[in-house]
């Protein structure tokens, strides 16, 4: 599978993740990318606010792979391993650590750096109509808390660039996913995984669980082994500690 992006950049955009569902609805093909300077009205997962001034990069992008439900959640680890390996060259590796944390968040040194929101329109007879990925990642204008690019990179950052890398990084993983399926994905997910073998909690909306991070199932669900046996989960907020 080849894949060719089309990127399309507007100054400031409400959300892009609105610009790329209206894009696939009206049939864009898969490799439509739409990048916003700003946004007014980012968001990240369960509807929390995405603070969006100029200065980093925010991106969605359309992709139509095959398969159900299962295969699109199965998108989150493939674009945190484009991510984090974009981030590599950017990057002294001897003083600074890179984890992935389940299921969709680029950590450096424990603090994020960027995150992935999907959102996907499945049809019941054919599948995944389509998936739109939103991708931000802080490069110069970091929220408090949150890591930048900028100020650790060893070499120039422009976002465009960057934004280019990802993309091209992204084409790999995408290729290697839908040649090779999850497991590969998986395997080299897992070593990069935050908190593996740590104590974590995992917050539904009405329970919380408590257990030991054992990693990712075949299919991308949290395995978390509590005093009754591993039990998986496909959504909720993790916390570690």
């Amino acid at each position: 599978m080849t894949i060719q992006w089309h990127v399309t950049v507007v100054g400031t955009a409400d959300s892009t993740q609105d610009l790329a569902r209206q894009a696939a609805q009206s049939g864009e093909p898969e490799g439509y990318v739409i990048q916003a300077l700003q946004q007014t009205k980012g968001r990240g997962r369960h509807g929390n606010e995405w603070d969006s001034p100029m200065g980093n990069l925010y991106m969605s992008v359309l992709l139509r792979p095959p398969g159900g439900a299962d295969g699109a959640g199965q998108m989150a680890f493939v674009c945190a391993l484009a991510l984090s390996a974009a981030l590599v060259p950017y990057l002294d590796t001897a003083a600074h650590h890179q984890t992935l944390k389940w299921p969709n968040d680029v950590l450096v040194d424990g603090l994020k750096i960027s995150g992935i929101l999907l959102e996907t329109n499945i049809k019941s007879t054919s599948g995944i109509e389509y998936l739109i990925i939103g991708t931000g990642v802080n490069i110069f204008a970091p929220p408090e808390g949150r890591a930048g690019l900028h100020s650790l990179a060893v070499k120039p950052v422009f976002v465009n660039v960057f934004r280019d890398e990802y993309l091209a990084r992204l084409a790999h993983y995408y290729d290697l996913w839908a040649k090779k399926g999850f497991a590969p994905i998986r395997e080299e997910w897992l070593q990069q995984a935050h908190g593996l073998g740590q104590d974590l909690k995992v917050r539904l909306p009405e329970v919380t669980f408590e257990g030991t991070f054992e990693g990712i199932d075949e299919t991308g669900a949290l395995l978390l082994k509590t005093g009754e046996g591993v039990r998986s989960f496909t959504a909720g907020e993790v916390h570690f500690g």
